[in-house]
């Protein structure tokens, strides 16, 4: 088990300036350091401008494979304007897509994060000389613009391709034959791929080719890499990640919430399952016996995150199950119509109650700032919900536009399915996290209306990033795809159109701390959904909609990377921030129980059930840890 680093050993590290801003309050505090005063003041951004390598490939004049090396500028630079900006303008002037914007939307997110930087005053522009596209170059702009809000000298010879995710995942992309070539033409001797790309179609052949291999023969060293974490030191020489501190743990009234909560849900799930055994299928039934049987075998042995994500696992099998039994049912004894009309009256009620517990979760009495930042997280058991209804909702007030019937009614027990998700993610799911986030209790205290302030910052970047995820879907999907997906209420988009409006708002002013933390959690959850939507496959979610089991297009291996990464950046992050004196409970036990769920489906025909939900609460923690590691900067 790692121990905590001794505090001349963490002095020694701060003195080298390897661990990163959120110790230096820390470090100084406790007396490493000359001064307070400089805790607060090294890590503040000055004017900065610097050019980092882009790899890019694409098809030329003539339909030829084409690639390059783009000398993407970077400006970073402190401002008085208090909202946070992203300069996207030469970029669309000089040619680049969609695309490229999206890169540097979620770029511009990741490193404002990782750095703890302050959004309401930083200034981020981005300057493409060429008219290229494609999401590959998010990770080189993540590390680019990380290395300019910290000052830190950038290698030359070294690149990196990959999409960014938002807790910092390397993604994987195609064409990279192609970009090895351009890196050998230009004298670039290492390059660093996503995992998963160690094959890849080389364009000129359309043959799969061993990118390692091919680059040694090129004589470039090809690496693959995790993380930003990973990546960044191979850059600059430099570490983003904290030091290694002894793991964090539960607060023990949180780890007595979480007993609670888990067996209380566990009791819900098997009277869902007793309630429902005369219409769910001898095998499922079977199969979700045992995987509830396990579950409190875990809650007796004290692996109670284990047995919560097995918990969560059983409780949707049981009710999408039991939901499309119950609508085919209702049709064939009272007829299509009468059927669809009971679950519109549904959805109307659900959604009802999935404002109501938005509006009541966001309650900020009672609490402090480490609470005040986890609660957009936890909310979004209930944002998500409300997107999920509303899209449903406004797909059941129009005529059906399936002609053959028996079409029909599947595509209606599927939404009945995906109702029955938002049910127990508002009855259950929802409360239990926003309970452990109220047994968190803060040890900082800190004004209202200067958390508000700071959440503001954050919240106007993550919108405009889901808004730029938006768009890049909406070109790669093209028209037709669109209206397809649009018109499909199991199906992501429409939840991403029906939360627009709520994250727009989000990039406002709030008015309270009750209004920055509702506006926050509409934020993180729009950026959540269209980083999934937009560049998902990059990270082993292909083929996923609402209510779905594992699809055919599963790419396994990219998937356990990006869940297991994201589980180590929330293991650093806790531990460290623990020893610093923050009370991480909630983040832990998103770890805990995602953890959970995904140790129990991996290596089944199921992995990717769990996976995709333990990846969705992973990006949750992991920003979830990194604002409260900004919020110890600014806020104190």
């Amino acid at each position: 088990m790692p121990m905590p680093l001794s505090l001349t050993a963490r002095c020694a590290l701060a003195g080298g300036a390897v661990i990163g801003a959120a110790a230096a309050v820390v470090l100084m505090a406790s007396g490493c350091g000359s001064s307070a005063q400089e805790a607060q003041t090294w890590w503040q951004v000055p004017p900065t401008s610097i050019t980092f390598p882009v790899p890019w490939a694409g098809t030329g004049s003539g339909g030829a494979p084409a690639s390059g090396i783009e000398p993407a500028g970077i400006q970073v630079r402190a401002t008085d304007d208090p909202s946070f900006s992203v300069n996207l303008e030469d970029i669309k002037a000089k040619g680049a897509g969609a695309q490229w914007q999206a890169s540097t939307a979620a770029a511009a997110t990741v490193a404002t994060l990782f750095t703890g930087a302050d959004p309401s005053t930083l200034s981020i522009g981005y300057e493409i000389t060429g008219p290229i596209d494609g999401p590959s170059g998010g990770a080189a702009l993540t590390l680019g613009t990380i290395a300019a809000i910290r000052g830190d000298a950038v290698r030359p010879k070294v690149l990196i391709t990959g999409t960014i995710a938002p807790d910092g995942t390397v993604g994987k992309v195609g064409l990279v034959p192609q970009k090895l070539r351009a890196a050998a033409r230009q004298g670039y001797e290492l390059f660093l791929i996503p995992v998963g790309t160690e094959v890849s179609v080389d364009a000129a052949i359309n043959t799969p080719v061993d990118s390692i291999a091919l680059g040694r023969s090129l004589g470039v060293t090809v690496r693959t890499v995790r993380d930003i974490n990973e990546a960044y030191p191979l850059f600059t020489g430099k570490t983003i990640a904290p030091p290694v501190a002894r793991p964090a743990e539960l607060a023990p009234a949180s780890a007595a919430v979480a007993v609670t909560t888990t067996r209380r849900t566990l009791a819900a799930a098997r009277a869902d399952l007793a309630r429902n055994l005369a219409i769910i299928p001898a095998a499922t039934r079977s199969a979700v016996a045992v995987e509830l049987d396990a579950a409190a075998a875990a809650l007796r042995a004290g692996r109670v995150g284990a047995a919560y994500g097995q918990v969560v696992d059983a409780t949707y099998r049981i009710g999408r199950t039991s939901a499309r039994a119950r609508t085919t049912q209702m049709a064939r004894d009272k007829g299509f119509v009468a059927t669809r009309q009971a679950l519109a009256d549904e959805v109307a009620a659900l959604l009802g109650k999935a404002d109501a517990l938005v509006a009541a979760q966001s309650d900020p009495s009672g609490m402090r700032v480490e609470q005040w930042l986890s609660l957009p997280s936890a909310m979004g058991w209930g944002v998500y919900a409300q997107g999920v209804l509303q899209s449903m909702n406004a797909a059941l007030q129009k005529p059906p536009t399936i002609p053959d019937e028996a079409e029909r009614l599947v595509r209606l027990a599927d939404i009945a399915a995906v109702a029955e998700d938002q049910r127990v993610s508002i009855e259950r799911f929802g409360p239990d996290a926003v309970a452990m986030v109220r047994a968190s209790a803060s040890r900082t205290e800190v004004e209202e209306h200067a958390a508000a302030e700071f959440l503001d910052g954050y919240s106007t970047f993550l919108s405009r990033a889901g808004a730029d995820s938006r768009r890049l879907y909406e070109t790669q999907a093209g028209p037709g795809g669109l209206d397809s997906a649009a018109q499909d209420a199991t199906d992501i988009y429409p939840v991403l159109e029906a939360l627009s409006d709520e994250a727009g708002a989000a990039a406002g002013s709030a008015g309270s701390l009750r209004e920055a933390i509702t506006m926050s959690a509409y934020a993180t959850t729009y950026y959540v959904l269209g980083t999934t939507l937009s560049s998902g496959s990059a990270y082993g979610l292909t083929g996923f909609g609402l209510g779905e089991e594992a699809g055919a297009a599963y790419e396994p291996a990219l998937l356990r990377n990006a869940v297991e990464s994201g589980e180590e950046l929330i293991r650093e992050w806790t531990a460290f921030l623990q020893w610093s004196g923050q009370n991480m409970s909630y983040p832990v036990w998103q770890r805990d129980w995602s953890q959970g769920i995904y140790t129990a489906l991996k290596g089944t025909g199921r992995e990717e059930s769990g996976a995709t939900i333990a990846l969705n609460e992973v990006w949750y923690a992991v920003m979830n840890n990194l604002l409260v590691r900004a919020a110890s900067l600014h806020l104190g």
